[in-house]
């Protein structure tokens, strides 16, 4: 973490391990690993939650002293988001020989298929059409004061993840009308109330994503509600946590981890079969290797070239404007 950074340790960590356990959770769902109760190693899939609800609390953070206006915005988190995401879908569509236009359309869109296709042309694609979605919606709402604006998200999004609970809904509302908004919701909350729990809760938090499914399906009490107090409770450890140089680049590389890791997972499937427990620490380490890797030589280079042009655009206009009066 350079001198003077304003990245918050606790977060930034909680992006390192929720990209670990969505990773580990793969390796046990595509059978690299096996479990005695598969039950008990699906808690790890929400590590999707986790992220969700650090997004919620990342954009709020990050807007509240000087927000910016929406376009500025929004472009920044398709600059932030889109490339890496485009080179891997890319990846796939090459290597699959995938000729569904519209699932590699709507897949480089960041929309759902809506029956015309199985998904995203990457599987792991389908968070990233909730993250987008939610960043529109977040940005329409940048303009209007935040003592408004936060609280009116919050209830948007609360009143859209009921909608695919009612019988028959649109096809396009029961797609993003899920419970899982309700975590964008809890770190939204949590960053704008500067909400904060006893640092000792964070395990509990973890042990909740873990033990709820044996009691409740009940979405909001399984995911959501762990999710915010492993956030809030986090928040109060910062004091505690050192820029210790691993986590830290994990967490840089977070994302390209979680976008690159079934490309190491699949192979290793091949080459090692299932149920092979060697084998699956293996890809777990080489999938973070991999994310690494991809992070440095790829998702940084690409994310400066963006500001390059960026900066160079916003020169030659404000030169033409110069020139112009």
């Amino acid at each position: 973490m350079p001198p003077g950074s304003h990245r918050i340790r606790s977060i930034h960590y909680l992006r390192m391990i929720a990209a670990v356990m969505v990773v580990t959770y793969h390796v046990f769902s595509y059978h690299l690993m096996s479990a005695d109760d598969p039950a008990m190693t699906r808690w790890l899939r929400e590590g999707v939650g986790l992220f969700f609800g650090i997004s919620g609390y990342v954009m709020v953070i990050s807007t509240s002293a000087s927000p910016p206006d929406p376009a500025s915005f929004f472009w920044r988190r398709v600059r932030r988001i889109a490339p890496l995401y485009w080179i891997a879908t890319a990846c796939v569509v090459i290597g699959t020989g995938e000729e569904n236009g519209w699932k590699i359309l709507s897949s480089m869109l960041f929309l759902p298929s809506m029956g015309i296709a199985d998904g995203p042309v990457l599987p792991v694609g389908w968070t990233l059409n909730f993250e987008m979605a939610f960043y529109a919606l977040f940005a329409l709402f940048l303009p209007v004061p935040r003592r408004i604006a936060i609280p009116a998200l919050a209830s948007i999004l609360i009143l859209a993840s009921c909608i695919s609970q009612f019988p028959d809904p649109p096809p396009l509302a029961a797609y993003y009308g899920q419970p899982i908004l309700l975590d964008f919701v809890a770190g939204m909350l949590i960053a704008h109330f500067d909400f904060r729990l006893p640092g000792w809760l964070t395990p509990l938090g973890f042990l909740l994503l873990a033990l709820a499914p044996q009691w409740t399906d009940i979405r909001p009490l399984t995911v959501t509600v762990p999710v915010a107090l492993i956030l809030a409770s986090a928040r109060s450890l910062d004091h505690k946590l050192k820029d210790w140089p691993l986590p830290t680049l994990l967490g840089e590389a977070s994302y390209a981890i979680y976008l690159s890791h079934l490309f190491i997972l699949l192979p290793a499937l091949l080459f090692f079969g299932q149920d092979h427990a060697g084998g699956g620490a293996i890809a777990i380490l080489a999938s973070i290797v991999a994310g690494v890797i991809a992070h440095k030589y790829i998702e940084i280079p690409l994310t400066e070239l963006l500001r390059q042009v960026e900066r160079r655009g916003f020169g030659l206009a404000q030169q033409a404007d110069g020139q112009a009066t």
